[in-house]
């Protein structure tokens, strides 16, 4: 862990040396795709210290990553005198014999503690939901729903399960030892949810996130508007400069890299004005906000209008999209098709 970290702190100094090079500022911080609080204090000191002093940092949206069952008061201390002034809770559910199949370190009981602490120290918690688990009902996630807007995050993340091939779980599904909740059981939480979060005034923001007025997730928000990031760490990803990069996965090229101070990116793809044009689409349907025609023409030059012109016209008859005079987004009847929506603008 100590040699992963000294090489990642070396890619930040590289990275942070081309941005102030550049004169670009670091608006939004994200410390995830993983949990950082497995780090012991002095692993994680180590490295917020470094994001602190290598990367042009602008008063950032700095959010770090947090399981219930390594958050400490210690490493809390620590995430708040470095700046962190957001953090998102792993909490997943609230039975402790389904966060048991999944794996989890924490009971509900723990999950609850560590918010608590959080919300006394961090001026924003979010917290990550799981929906499609294990023998779980409409009324049992809107029962979790209830507790969890009882604790007050400002902001929510429900994901439906995704099954990762040799877990234990899948493993136990494909077995028929445990069974998940069918399609029409999922498309009724996935309503309910909708309704339940926003009679509690949560915005569903994006399709499966949903933020108190004004406490939408910058960083994310990012992604959605397909809009320029780095990405640093083993097998990180990147949209920069009109590529997709993506890191050495392999710890061994990882580390061998950043040895010889070069950057570890093992692939560059670049993209295309066509494929920029399809994935802001793509992406920016997720939002309730939609793709906006002003932005698009700022950012292209031309009206989405007429680039996609067959497309909209087929979800439009379809139902599935609708368009105003400012944007285009999705209705309520593609919100649970989305991808199939996204599909049609791809072209290649």
């Amino acid at each position: 862990m100590q040699n992963y970290l000294q090489a990642l702190i070396k890619e930040i100094k590289i990275y942070g040396q081309q941005l102030q090079q550049a004169g670009i500022k670091v608006g939004t911080l994200y410390l995830g795709g993983g949990t950082p609080t497995v780090l012991t204090p002095q692993q994680l000191e180590m490295l917020l210290s470094a994001c602190r002093l290598y990367l042009p940092l602008d008063n950032p949206e700095w959010t770090v990553e947090a399981n219930p069952g390594t958050v400490t008061p210690e490493k809390i201390s620590i995430l708040v005198q470095n700046g962190v002034n957001r953090i998102s809770l792993g909490v997943q559910d609230l039975c402790d014999e389904r966060l048991a199949l999944l794996g989890r370190l924490h009971t509900a009981g723990q999950a609850e503690q560590a918010f608590l602490s959080c919300k006394d120290n961090f001026p924003v918690v979010s917290v990550d939901l799981m929906v499609g688990l294990p023998g779980q009902t409409k009324e049992d996630l809107l029962s979790t729903l209830a507790q969890i807007c009882r604790w007050g995050p400002q902001h929510l993340s429900l994901y439906g399960l995704m099954l990762e091939a040799e877990t234990p779980l899948h493993e136990a599904v494909e077995a028929g030892t445990v069974s998940l909740p069918g399609e029409d059981e999922n498309l009724a939480m996935f309503w309910a949810s909708r309704r339940f979060l926003s009679a509690c005034g949560y915005e569903a923001y994006e399709i499966a996130n949903f933020a108190q007025r004004g406490y939408s997730c910058r960083h994310n928000l990012t992604y959605w508007r397909n809009l320029p990031y780095v990405g640093l760490g083993l097998g990180a990803h990147s949209f920069w400069q009109h590529k997709r990069l993506v890191n050495a996965k392999d710890p061994e090229t990882y580390l061998a890299c950043l040895k010889q101070d070069r950057l570890p990116v093992a692939e560059v793809q670049p993209v295309s004005r066509e494929q920029e044009m399809e994935d802001t689409m793509i992406l920016g349907l997720r939002l309730r906000e939609g793709v906006s025609f002003a932005s698009f023409a700022s950012r292209f030059g031309i009206d989405l209008r007429h680039v996609f012109a067959a497309q909209i016209e087929h979800l439009l008859q379809l139902g599935l999209i609708e368009c105003n005079h400012r944007v285009i987004r999705l209705t309520d009847a593609g919100l649970p098709v989305a991808n199939y929506v996204f599909a049609e603008f791809l072209t290649v």
